[in-house]
């Protein structure tokens, strides 16, 4: 018998796995699938992921405050919608009384007719609104001050100044309507509506008293722009203006300053984003994120460029609490998808929150947001907001709920695309390993095919066998469940020769 040599070349299959351990590389957004690891971070909405899981992320509930100092845990839900058309805007205040040697806290918010209503912060009237006042026009400005060493809230309006303090509330007309202001040492700094390229300074802080003869002006004429925010920061004044910054150094008389142009910004500040954050200011321009530290501005976050970059944020909104920087703005994810209020009209449709010292991001799509506020009081540590568009009657708190009031939210992350390490060469993804204590979904895309696999909720590992072939792949975990939590996946593939 004679054996011929079999001469039929068979297909040699290499085996390999990819493993997708390390969810805390961080957004590398502004950077090119060709150098990108597949373990990194594309793009990501509703999750949070910083300490290698993807678990449940950003959310909003009811505002609540507490029932009594005695119960701080025991919560009254607050219903604005019983008396409040449309939330415009939305406060917060404090006063000392002096008979009672305690503080009290105030929360206001405004409606579509300019009615200002309030909610004491410390209910002990079970969630009662009660209606402070109706102001000329929507105000350009709200701060707490200090009148004749009492405390004061203070609204600007195209109508006048309305004032409330402990013992007396007002209007004066002949307040002039302010969009910014601050206090540094005797003076008084503020910028108007009326005239945005003239600083106002008077050494009387007493603004009841309002003499416009009395008071003095700075008028400039380059070509940084006009100003849009006064900031008192590291003993000296600063001006945001359109395009740059300046600063303003006082010295011993009331005449006596000195104006230094400390920095040009290519494209235009948003000035709602200007927001004081420790030891440095943040704000956001078209071309992305910045701080300045009061000498110098740097670039920051360059990382997440492809959310903040070439968009117009003239209504973009921020905060600053517990040592996160808040930004509510509008962004193009670019993704195809519809998440919450970006299937109908928005302005807002994403909320940043970003870490001051590490500039570690999370952030919540899909919530358009109007205006935020933060809360810091003995007894509630909270950022709040009310909103543009669906929830116009809601004041709301953010969580990490993984829900907007009830409502979960649409989560997805999703990787560059691979080629799995293995240039050129025809692999087929044949296995899936993670562990997901709640139901999810993992999408794997190539030049070749699109599949989606469902996963059950487990606390032990699972392993789902799939055929997926391609050159080149992506990979995004994505759920519509509340809560999530992923972690450990491992992508086992082989490699066609």
């Amino acid at each position: 018998m004679i054996f011929y040599k079999n001469l039929k070349k068979h297909r040699k299959i290499t085996e390999k796995n990819l493993v997708f351990s390390i969810f805390d590389q961080g957004v590398t957004s502004n950077k090119d699938d060709q150098v990108c690891d597949a373990r990194q971070c594309k793009s990501f909405h509703n999750l949070t992921y910083l300490d290698g899981a993807l678990k449940t992320g950003l959310g909003f509930k009811d505002f609540e405050v507490p029932a009594s100092l005695d119960k701080p845990n025991e919560r009254h839900k607050i219903d604005f919608s019983k008396k409040v058309d449309k939330v415009c805007g939305i406060w917060t205040n404090r006063w000392f009384y002096e008979d009672e040697n305690a503080f009290s806290y105030n929360l206001y918010a405004i409606d579509t007719q300019n009615r200002l209503w309030g909610v004491v912060l410390i209910d002990e009237l079970d969630g009662m609104l009660f209606q402070q006042y109706t102001l000329p026009s929507y105000p350009t400005l709200q701060c707490s001050y200090r009148i004749n060493n009492k405390d004061a809230s203070l609204f600007f309006t195209t109508g006048g100044m309305v004032a409330f303090l402990t013992d007396v509330n007002g209007i004066y007309k002949n307040v002039p309507p302010m969009i910014s202001c601050a206090v540094h040492y005797d003076s008084f700094f503020g910028i108007t509506n009326t005239n945005r390229n003239t600083l106002v300074y008077t050494k009387n802080k007493d603004l009841l008293k309002w003499d416009d003869s009395a008071n003095s002006t700075i008028e400039f004429l380059d070509n940084i722009g006009s100003f849009n925010k006064v900031v008192a920061f590291n003993d000296y004044v600063y001006l945001f203006r359109d395009f740059g910054i300046t600063k303003l150094s006082i010295y011993t008389t009331k005449d006596d300053f000195s104006f230094t142009h400390l920095y040009n910004c290519p494209s235009k500040i948003f000035e709602n984003t200007v927001c004081v954050c420790g030891d440095r200011i943040f704000f956001m321009t078209r071309d992305g994120l910045y701080a300045f530290n009061g000498n110098s501005v740097r670039k920051i976050c360059q990382e997440y460029d492809v959310y903040l970059k070439e968009l117009d944020n003239e209504h973009a909104t921020c905060a600053c609490l517990n040592g996160k920087f808040y930004l509510a703005s509008r962004c193009n994810f670019d993704d195809g998808l519809k998440v919450g209020c970006e299937s109908g009209d928005y302005v807002n449709n994403v909320l940043f929150e970003i870490d001051i010292d590490t500039l570690a991001l999370n952030l919540c799509r899909g919530v358009d947001v109007l205006k935020l506020l933060p809360i810091d009081t003995p007894f509630m540590n909270e950022l709040c907001a009310c909103f543009n568009t669906v929830y116009t009657q809601k004041v709301g708190f953010l969580t990490n709920s993984g829900s907007v009031f009830g409502s979960a939210t649409q989560k997805s992350w999703t990787s560059f695309e691979t080629d799995l390490g293995v240039k050129s060469k025809r692999k087929r993804i044949k296995e899936i390993v993670l562990t997901t204590h709640f139901p999810c979904k993992v999408r794997i895309s190539s030049d070749e095919e699109e599949k989606v696999f469902d996963f059950d909720g487990k606390e032990d590992e699972q392993r789902l066998s799939v055929s997926v072939y391609g050159k080149n792949f992506q990979f995004e975990f994505f759920t519509d469940r509340q809560e999530c939590f992923i972690q450990k996946p491992l992508i086992l593939f082989d490699v066609m020769s």
